[in-house]
């Protein structure tokens, strides 16, 4: 037994430079490779919006062939799922360590300032420099040339949004997303660009570093098939087929652990106070990140369980109100559209006009949908998708069919989920790359309105009366208004509920599902399924023309840029002064 035992041992010990090997990288990557060629809905589009072809892999198949260590192969990877430029899709490691220099910067106005500084690491008496001085190199390197590298690494809709999750990664940096995060040293020089001297000055900062470096994968030794090179493996789910299908085609929200959303980084700051942050500053958070007007009355978002951020204040003789969306993605969709709907009834009552912020929203689900009802008082288009036919779609499909029939369900019900099975069918028979629009929310419909009508009656209450907020609307977003928090404001600008105001949101056109990719590398993706339709064609300088949201993103009908160096100052006064005269010119506007 001891004999056996000892030769086990010895065979498991074979690769003796504790890295994988160059066919079992390849084997994974080609898993990847596999994996974004069989689900990847926007692939089309790609080729034809930004000549990115995710079958044409020779070229990065080179380089992992000629990959060093496993940091490279995982920076390969990495590079080659952000080519796509799809702040949906992304490629993991299977790490959990960081690295915080202790600071939160952002771009404004094209520069990288500093946001916030933990002064439990670098007390004001030793490290002068202040919230709005710009971080001009660190380790002798400029901020810039390190934002072009980090933005090789992670994906998004547009150039804007891309920029500005690099330079939140200039100074916190996850090993999931940025494998050599662990090659970053102790201590590094930083040159500050003093704001109030106009003086560069040097400091050395720590890399406050937590979790266990990845440098290699457990090493294994190949299995012996009788032929030159193992077969490549498929992609398989992290949950299995039937929990997933239907999830990942209602799933309109970056995930939570690709933007470090759950990675919370406590801190002292300038005022004394302990402060929670995760990433960008407000993204998906419920409190704004701007201050409101002076008298501005607060009715919801003071405690954890409210949704919203609400309240109402009074500018030119008029009563605005005001609703803060962080997500669409609420603990519970009753409460939620419960408590969506109190407030608009209030607003509606009380109100002359209403500002709707969707503005760094993270995205979510079907609960948009309800929204809308609530603020749109007619008829109203609402978003379909082309979805990409594989075998766990259509398995679902076909399994709530029959799960309709069993109970009862209304003949219309059953009628549209028919509909969608067989469309899905259709495509995958003919070898089509994608489905016909489908109706995305199409729960929501009534049967008045059947599978597969996009358009959508306006909301009545019992008595017959319209629901919806029925007086000026302005909505504000930018590009950190994300998936259904692109969603959103496509639909109230294709509604022409009222103008978007902003900056052009992120691009993130489609619903998600997450993957393993790779046994040997212990690698995730998250993969973009679909791609949304919208009601007409956009158009975008230097892309196609195509009624999509993917990396078109939503154009705003007042531009606004909330990044200048003056907002960061005054947590938006200025911003906040545009946005109230918008809304007056809307009310006189609706008074002609």
């Amino acid at each position: 037994m001891r004999k056996v035992l000892a030769v086990l041992v010895a065979a498991l010990a074979l690769p003796a430079l504790a890295q994988m090997t160059s066919d079992q990288r390849l084997t994974d990557f080609q898993s990847l490779t596999s994996l974004f060629s069989k689900r990847y809905g926007p692939a089309n589009w790609k080729i034809e919006a930004l000549g990115v072809n995710i079958f044409d892999v020779k070229p990065w198949a080179d380089r992992v062939r000629a990959a060093d260590n496993d940091l490279e192969y995982y920076q390969i990877c990495a590079e080659f799922v952000a080519s796509l430029q799809d702040g949906h899709s992304s490629f993991r490691t299977p790490s959990n360590f960081s690295a915080d220099l202790g600071l939160f910067t952002d771009l404004y106005e094209g520069k990288v300032l500093i946001e916030s500084i933990n002064r439990t690491l670098y007390p004001v008496a030793r490290f002068p420099f202040v919230i709005g001085d710009e971080l001009i190199s660190i380790g002798g390197r400029p901020v810039e040339e390190i934002l072009t590298e980090l933005t090789k690494q992670r994906g998004f809709g547009n150039e804007r949004g891309r920029r500005r999750i690099a330079a939140d990664a200039l100074v916190f940096r996850s090993q999931v997303f940025y494998p050599k995060t662990v090659d970053l040293p102790d201590e590094t020089d930083v040159v500050i660009n003093r704001a109030a001297t106009s003086e560069m000055e040097t400091y050395t900062l720590k890399w406050v570093k937590t979790g266990v470096p990845l440098r290699q994968v457990s090493p294994v030794p190949t299995p012996f098939y009788g032929v030159t090179a193992p077969p490549a493996t498929n992609a398989t789910s992290i949950e299995a087929d039937y929990q997933k299908a239907l999830h990942e085609s209602k799933n309109w929200a970056i995930d939570p652990l690709d933007f470090d959303l759950r990675e919370s980084r406590l801190q002292i700051d300038d005022s004394g106070e302990l402060i929670s942050r995760n990433f960008i500053l407000g993204w998906g958070s419920r409190a704004p990140y701007y201050n409101l007007p002076t008298g501005f009355q607060v009715r919801r978002g003071a405690v954890a369980s409210d949704n919203f951020f609400t309240g109402t204040y009074q500018s030119g003789g008029k009563r605005i109100g005001w609703i803060r969306i962080p997500h669409f993605g609420p603990a519970s969709t009753f409460l939620a559209v419960s408590e969506f709907n109190a407030e608009v009834a209030f607003m509606k009552a009380n109100t002359d006009a209403l500002v709707v912020d969707v503005s760094r929203n993270t995205g979510g689900g079907c609960v948009g949908f309800d929204y809308a009802q609530r603020l749109i008082p007619r008829e109203f288009y609402f978003f379909g998708e082309y979805l990409r036919p594989t075998q766990s779609l259509i398995n679902n499909f076909e399994s709530i069919v029959r799960q309709a029939k069993q109970f009862g369900a209304e003949p219309w019900v059953i009628d549209t989920w028919e509909y969608h099975l067989k469309a899905i069918q259709d495509a995958a028979k003919e070898n089509r790359a994608m489905t016909g629009i489908l109706p995305s929310c199409f729960e929501q419909l009534s049967p008045t309105f059947p599978a597969p009508s996009l358009q959508n009656p306006p909301m009545r209450d019992a008595s017959g009366q319209l629901v919806a907020y029925d007086k000026p609307i302005v909505f504000l977003a930018d590009e950190l208004s994300v998936s259904f928090g692109d969603i959103f404001p496509a639909m109230m600008q294709d509604n022409r509920r009222g103008p978007i105001v902003g900056v052009r949101t992120g691009g993130l056109g489609g619903s998600i599902s997450q993957w393993s990719t790779g046994s040997y590398s212990e690698s995730s993706s998250t993969v973009t399924n679909s791609l949304v339709v919208r009601n007409g064609p956009v158009s975008v300088a230097g892309l196609p023309t195509a009624p999509l949201i993917e990396n078109l993103g939503v154009q705003p009908d007042i531009p606004l840029d909330y990044m200048t160096r003056d907002n960061l100052m005054t947590r938006g006064l200025g911003f906040i002064q545009s946005v109230t005269q918008i809304v007056l010119d809307e009310i006189a506007k609706a008074g002609n």
